[in-house]
């Protein structure tokens, strides 16, 4: 079932072309790797796909829910208590400074406690242990469909079923 597609797609920051592409599409079951280098596009596609910032040319279409892992964000805690114990995250939330790790895991339990079709996930082991990378490695297996940004290959080699890198503002299979 098709869950996601952008069709005629550009983005410019000022004069310089970040994306562009003629069609992308994300069905059930797919579960997508994204590589490239640093500032080469990668989360402006992926929100542009999450309709967070608007294309300068071309349309999203999106056919379900989607759970958005972002990778510079601070969230308040909205898990529920088995996914916070999952990743390790204890009663002690009550404070308001966490280190990075516990950031991203609190965005980690927050994402996995929702029950949309499909996820988004922006580098979702940035600044975690090697104990919560294979939780995250663990919870995502579960999830049928995915968008999955990271420079991790053995995470992207294990958990992908096809593997995207932008380059020079396009998309390579």
């Amino acid at each position: 079932m098709l869950l996601l597609e952008a069709v005629n797609i550009q983005k410019y920051f000022g004069d310089r072309l970040i994306i562009e592409f003629d069609e992308f599409k994300i069905y059930s079951g797919d579960k997508i790797g994204i590589v490239g280098m640093n500032g080469s596009g990668k989360t402006t596609l992926m929100n542009i796909l999450a309709n967070d910032i608007k294309p300068d040319g071309g349309i999203v279409r999106q056919y379900c829910d989607i759970t958005y892992i972002r990778q510079f964000s601070d969230e308040g805690i909205n898990a529920n208590q088995r996914n916070l114990k999952e990743f390790s995250l204890g009663t002690e939330l009550n404070r308001k400074i966490f280190s990075g790790g516990e950031k991203t895991r609190i965005k980690l339990a927050n994402a996995f406690s929702e029950e949309n079709t499909l996820l988004f996930a922006d580098e979702p082991t940035a600044n975690l242990d090697y104990k919560g990378i294979e939780i995250f490695k663990e919870k995502i297996c579960g999830v049928e469909t995915f968008l999955l940004i990271s420079h991790d290959r053995s995470i992207l080699d294990t958990l992908c079923n096809k593997i995207l890198e932008i380059k020079d503002g396009r998309i390579k299979s």
